[in-house]
């Protein structure tokens, strides 16, 4: 789970943080912070603003990082039809870095560990993009303190890596190009950093709601059973056949279950044929949301784009079980829509602004806060109004006459 991620310089982000990184869990441990200061990533969050803030751009920085230890860096930059390292630039002469802090289950045979990952990716002289620099931090509590263990230090891709062994070594990346995440996460020998690659690999970028996915076969899906569902949903013919062979008990309770959800399908008493041609987007959402093996991390643009308001009803129950179900787990989505957030708390809501004139100075303007942190807004809330009221209402935005504190 992702309590906080950094990005400095990379698409319309100048310098721009939400969540919490490691240092502020060193801060609150050592009594400089309060927790009420600090606030981390949820479960469950909702990225919010007008149109062209930032929040599609928050959601592809994080694909960009994930395409970088999946594959390389030059890759990631024109994967996804993005044009090209150097144009993700604010500033072309200088780097791009990314910290992720998380918390992880299931690593060294402990609950949790909680760890962040550095990199920073810097242009060669022809603009393409090289890995410049790697660091991977893990913390670990000692008594009221926090201790810090460098796990890998790695300068253009020569530097120090600690086994699970806690054995130091000396080690260089060849190839300038490949993250030492990419390299070393899928040896066992190197636990914490299997564990890093492990949590951002199951990452999932829904795009069920995209424009221009009219058909659902566009990915070309060979026959067969699939377990998971892809990023368009157009194998959904492939994950119900998968689930009817592998146990058809399940595959039943699944299908009533969801169709129960449904407003439109309740009193229909089998799968719609024409289902397995055009999915309705509430039935791939409530199928993805249970998948047996869930991802770590969903991230969802406008999963409400197309939802009339009972499905929106829905789907944000479901989300919201979906993690309770599944504590380490979690979804990041954005939405205008009040009514998805209504039940959610402000410390779940991070809200996305822009000064388009200081953009077309520098090249800086998108500020990311949390509602949180705003004791209007928690005011309101502690008084039982729900968040898309106090939304609706105005009292999200800046220009709504109250300061705010960046």
């Amino acid at each position: 789970m992702i309590l906080g991620f950094e990005i400095t310089n990379f698409d319309v982000f100048d310098y721009d943080r939400c969540g919490m990184l490691i240092e502020d869990s060193v801060a609150i441990a050592g009594g400089e912070k309060s927790k009420d200061e600090v606030i981390r990533l949820r479960n469950l969050n909702a990225l919010i603003g007008r149109n062209n803030t930032g929040k599609t751009s928050f959601l592809m920085a994080l694909s960009f990082v994930k395409r970088c230890i999946m594959h390389d860096v030059a890759s990631a930059a024109t994967m996804d039809q993005r044009p090209g390292f150097s144009n993700l630039l604010i500033r072309k002469d200088q780097p791009a870095s990314f910290k992720l802090f998380f918390r992880i289950r299931g690593c060294q045979k402990v609950e949790s560990i909680y760890i962040q990952y550095e990199i920073t990716i810097e242009p060669s002289r022809f603009g393409s993009p090289i890995v410049c620099s790697e660091k991977i931090i893990r913390s670990i509590k000692d008594g009221d303190k926090i201790e810090l263990v460098t796990i890998l230090d790695l300068d253009h891709g020569k530097g120090k890596i600690r086994d699970s062994e806690g054995n130091i070594k000396e080690t260089s990346i060849a190839n300038e190009h490949v993250t030492a995440l990419g390299v070393y996460g899928i040896i066992g020998e190197y636990g914490e950093m299997s564990c890093i690659y492990r949590e951002i690999s199951r990452w999932f970028f829904c795009q069920f709601s995209s424009d221009g996915i009219n058909s659902y076969y566009t990915d070309g899906n060979a026959p067969g059973g699939h377990k998971h569902l892809s990023s368009t949903g157009s194998n959904i013919s492939n994950v119900l056949s998968y689930m009817k062979q592998t146990d058809e008990d399940n595959y039943i309770r699944v299908i009533d279950e969801i169709k129960s959800k449904i407003p439109s399908m309740r009193k229909k008493k089998n799968l719609p044929k024409e289902l397995e041609e055009s999915p309705d987007k509430l039935f791939l959402y409530l199928l993805l949301l249970r998948d047996p093996n869930p991802h770590s991390t969903i991230f969802i643009e406008t999963p409400d784009k197309d939802l009339y308001h009972d499905m929106v009803d829905v789907l944000a129950d479901e989300m919201r079980e979906f993690t309770l179900r599944n504590p380490f787990s979690q979804i990041i989505f954005s939405t205008h829509n009040p009514y998805i957030i209504e039940s959610m708390s402000p410390r779940e809501i991070w809200v996305f602004e822009r000064d388009f004139e200081a953009a077309e100075i520098d090249g800086d303007g998108v500020s990311i806060r949390c509602a949180g942190s705003d004791p209007v807004v928690e005011a309101l809330f502690r008084e039982g109004v729900g968040m898309g009221a106090i939304w609706y209402g105005g009292h999200l935005d800046n220009d709504n006459g109250f300061e705010y504190e960046e």
